[in-house]
This record gives C-alpha cells, structure tokens and sequence, in this order.
C-alpha cells in the first residue's frame, strides 16, 4: 500500500466535516463493480449511523484535497445453510452445539470492499484491505466473540479470496448470484 494512504472509519470523517464527505462519496467511481458504488453513495452513511455496519475509507490527499481511493464495510450477518450438505455443514462449523439442525449461522460479513478506477492494486489491493478488515474484526472479536468471518463475491473474485484462506460455503452461488466465502478464525484461548 502506497505509504500516503491514510485509512479511517467513515464515521470519525462524518463527525469532522459531514458535507466534504458527502461531496467525496459522490465523486467515488468504481465501474468495475457498480453495486460497489452504489452502495457506497446510497447506503453507507446511513448503515454506519443505524449501527448496521461500518464502513472504513482509505483516502489520500493531492495537493491538499482529500480523495476516496478504496473503502470496505464489516457487518453481523447471518448465512442461509439450508442448502448446504450435513458433511459440508460439519466441515464448516466443526463442534458448534446444534449445527445439524440450524439452517442459519451468524458471523461477520466483509461487505462491500471496492477500490476507485483511477488507483491500481499497487497503490492497494484487496488482499491489504482484507487483512485490515479482518484486524478489525479481531478487535471486536476480543470483546464480543465470534468464529466465521463471510465475503460474498462475483466468481471472477472466488480465487482471491482463495489467496486469503477462504472458502466457499458451497460450489453453487446462492439466490443473489453471489458466491459465499468463509473463513474460520483461530481461538483465542483453548479449555484446558
């Protein structure tokens, strides 16, 4: 990552200057995944002020005005396991209590994670902003537990996360064409 990149919670730019952020979220353009954007204009702020998520922004300053070059959401979720085989249910979720008979199972979800046209995966790319996503989330994991972090993706994505020690839930996309990922986080402490 480019060493001028500053990376801060969209909440913390809100609180400081509400209308410069609202006016660089409006110049944000990520053509290579519209629902990216798109998101990140419509939804973002009002997701962070009604607590559904958080949204964080790497943003670089040239010649004193501020730009969005790339931002990420993390969110509680809950996946759909319906459709999932018993054996690949087991191979997921391991010893957690009731797993055969729960059709949905909660975690985090990194949602959301784009990057503007004009910068290149060498001024960031995704695998930095997911290591930063998941730091965030073992922040939070500390004090409120958790155990599976979600990604949900377009195929072409699939082998990057991959890369990250992903998986996929299952080898078909689910109802919205997204595939969904999985990544099992270390225990913190182990019973004796």
């Amino acid at each position: 990552m480019r060493s001028d990149i500053e990376f801060l919670a969209l909440r913390l730019h809100y609180n400081e200057e509400p209308k410069l952020l609202e006016q660089k979220i409006g110049e944000f353009c990520c053509t290579r995944d519209t629902d990216v954007e798109r998101f990140l204009k419509r939804d973002a702020i009002r997701f962070e002020s009604e607590g559904y998520g958080r949204t964080y922004l790497y943003t670089i300053y040239e010649n004193g005005i501020a730009r969005i070059v790339a931002f990420f959401t993390v969110a509680i979720t809950s996946t759909d396991f319906r459709d999932v085989s018993k054996s690949r249910k087991r191979n997921i979720l391991h010893s957690k209590p009731g797993r055969d008979s729960q059709d949905f199972f909660g975690g985090i979800l990194v949602g959301q994670l784009g990057r503007a046209d004009d910068f290149s995966a060498t001024d960031i790319n995704g695998q930095e902003m997911l290591k930063d996503a998941e730091t965030i989330i073992g922040m939070g994991r500390e004090h409120i537990g958790g155990k599976i972090i979600y990604i949900d993706c377009k195929a072409p994505l699939i082998s990057v996360y991959q890369e990250s020690g992903y998986n996929l839930v299952k080898e078909e996309p689910f109802a919205n064409g997204n595939y969904k990922m999985f990544k099992i986080l270390p225990e913190i402490f182990k019973l004796p």
